[in-house]
């Protein structure tokens, strides 16, 4: 008799789901597509990977047998997420083979022998620290638009780069991404100590880590954070995340920063800025959303054009006393930046027209931005 289970759908159907995004992915091994099931002491353990990334769930369940089985991860979600309120009985057959019931429904699901699943990486748990609520969800939220696509010609900039750093006046999580056209920071103070994690000063996680951290952290209200020589390990009370690190190096961010001149300053109110700037990317072209920004004393002037449709324009007051400046920058850069800053005003400092601009806000602690400008 093989494994034998009653789990509640609800359950069930929130664990195989955060399973789909790991378990979708194409790859040489067919079972990788399957989610490890295992009932075990009134609990059904659900197991998902794609070698770069491991997901491991445990839901209550009734245990009639234990035992352990490979199913379909996307053909098991549909089968749970059509069954309604009712609970899934989970049966196992000869060869393989798994009888579902489900409400109403009855199922027989082809499964792969669990032999043939990838063991699930070893990690110390023992190097776990908590991490307080909302850190790692800030962090990816105020930098994860600005991670390079898998195009990028420099791999390293497809992750993002996380650092560490204890000073007097604390310590400090730094999540670093740039897609080569703009770069952001986000300095996170914890209040916790930071001397277990392993972070070097190449410590990448992928793109797809990200996003799955970001889901992991959303759903959690106590982590607990490992970061060792090539992964990254994410704890709550009832799943565990394993990101396995991408090897390389980013750029040289830090002598960017310093190079960037803070004597022409301009303060904006940032809603006005990021209201003018959604008007502004109407009328730019779809490929580089470019616009021209002009300053002067007390104004910024912005402008766009489409060959097809016309022209926008707008202005309105600032705190600036430099020198006349025209440059021009893709727009949807500034828009991006602006959505997920926090405060009512902004610094943006620009030395001149071919200069990168350096984006902060005194409300905004420890967020930082630098854009590219491009060619008039």
């Amino acid at each position: 008799m093989g494994m034998h289970c009653v789990v509640h759908s609800g359950d069930f159907l929130k664990a195989v789901g955060a399973q789909q995004n790991i378990t979708n992915k194409k790859g040489s091994m067919a079972i990788l597509s399957n989610i490890l099931l295992e009932a075990v002491d009134n609990h059904l353990i659900c197991t998902g990977t794609d070698l770069e990334i491991g997901l491991k769930q445990t839901l209550p369940a009734e245990v009639v047998e234990p035992g352990q089985i490979t199913l379909p991860a996307k053909k098991l979600f549909e089968i749970v997420r059509e069954s309604g309120e009712a609970d899934i009985v989970l049966q196992e057959q000869d060869n393989a083979w798994v009888r579902i019931e489900a409400g109403p429904g009855r199922y027989q699901l082809a499964g792969m022998d669990p032999a043939e699943f990838p063991q699930f990486p070893d990690y110390d748990e023992s190097a776990l620290i908590p991490l307080e609520h909302g850190v790692f969800t800030d962090m990816i939220d105020k930098t994860a638009f600005s991670i390079a696509l898998e195009k990028e010609s420099i791999f390293s900039l497809t992750a993002a780069l996380l650092q560490k750093s204890v000073d007097e006046n604390g310590a400090f999580l730094k999540m670093v991404t740039s897609d080569g056209h703009r770069l952001t920071t986000l300095n996170r103070k914890v209040e916790t100590d930071l001397e277990a994690l392993k972070i070097s000063s190449s410590t990448l996680i992928p793109r797809r880590g990200i996003q799955e951290i970001r889901k992991f952290c959303e759903n959690s209200d106590k982590v607990r954070l490992g970061v060792e020589e090539k992964q990254l390990v994410l704890q709550d009370e009832s799943a565990l995340l394993i990101i396995r690190l991408m090897k390389g190096d980013f750029p040289d961010f830090a002598s960017l920063i310093q190079s960037i001149s803070q004597d022409n300053v301009v303060r904006v109110n940032r809603v006005r800025f990021l209201e003018a700037l959604k008007r502004m990317n109407l009328f730019t072209e779809d490929m580089f959303h470019s616009i021209k920004i002009s300053l002067n004393a007390g104004q910024i002037t912005l402008n766009s054009q489409h060959t097809e449709y016309g022209s926008a324009t707008d202005s309105f007051e600032v705190l600036y006393e430099g020198a006349d400046m025209e440059m021009a920058f893709n727009c949807k850069y500034f828009i991006d930046t602006m959505q997920v800053m926090e405060g009512d005003l902004i610094n943006m400092a620009i030395k001149d027209e071919k200069s990168p601009c350096m984006v902060t806000s005194e409300q905004d602690e420890g967020f930082l931005s630098i854009i590219m400008p491009m060619k008039l």
